[in-house]
Order: structure tokens, then sequence, then C-alpha cells
């Protein structure tokens, strides 16, 4: 079995869309929730989200911006460790806008107020199933 690899990672989450993104909570305890990626998915180590300006999510990443995304699809399981920064900036946000984002947030990318985008800078990368390793992605 070829250890896995950038490539491996990014071809694995092809088929991935959602996931559960753990940040550290008020006191230090682990936190997680289900995020959906948009099936943005050409990935290079980053990781976007959609999120209201106002959440527990967003209180967390203050306090600690280490995170993790656990995904899992057909017989193989990805964690994805890094660190998360919050944008509001309209160029990013239409960039990775999908029309499902719509569904949330009532409106389309060009009316902005109150979406907020977490990106996720992956360091790290963890394989389980027929190929299993953890793939440095950070460097």
């Amino acid at each position: 079995m070829p250890k896995p690899d950038k490539k491996m990672i990014a071809k694995t989450m092809r088929s991935m869309d959602l996931c559960m993104m753990t940040t550290h909570g008020e006191g230090g305890t682990l936190t997680s929730r289900p995020m959906s990626n948009n099936a943005q998915v050409d990935y290079d180590g980053d990781s976007y989200f959609f999120t209201a300006p106002d959440t527990r999510k967003l209180r967390d990443i203050g306090r600690d911006d280490h995170v993790a995304l656990d995904f899992q699809g057909d017989g193989v399981w990805l964690t994805i460790r890094g660190t998360a920064s919050v944008h509001d900036d309209p160029e990013l946000i239409k960039e990775h806008w999908t029309p499902d984002i719509e569904k949330w947030f009532g409106h389309g990318p060009d009316e902005q107020d109150g979406v907020r985008i977490i990106k996720v800078t992956a360091s790290e990368a963890e394989l389980y199933g027929e190929n299993e390793g953890v793939v440095d992605i950070g460097g």
C-alpha cells in the first residue's frame, strides 16, 4: 500500500462534503459541530466554511485557533488538523460562495451582511482506511 501524500489527500477529499469541525470551547472543552465544505474540494491545504458572525464556533476560534476537521466516506476516514481564521472579505466570500449557501443565509453573495468565512489552514492530515498515515500539509 502506498503511503499517503498531499495528492492522495486531495483525491480523498473530492468525495467528502460534510465534516465535524472541532474547536476548543470555553474552559478548554472540545466542541464539535457538522460543517459543509460546499463541495469545494480542490484541496491545497485550505478549507473554507461559511457561518453567521455571532456563533459559538467563532468565539471558540477567537480564544484558540487550533481546529480539527473529521471527514468520513466509503471506508475512509480523514482528519485535518490546522488553524482557523475568520474573514469578512467580500472577494473571498464571492470566490467560495455556491448556490446551496443561499438556503442558510437567505440571500446571494452580493449581500454579505451577516456572513463570515472560516478558513482552515492545514498543518497535517491523517488518513485511515486502506492507506493510512500522517501527511505534513504545512510544509
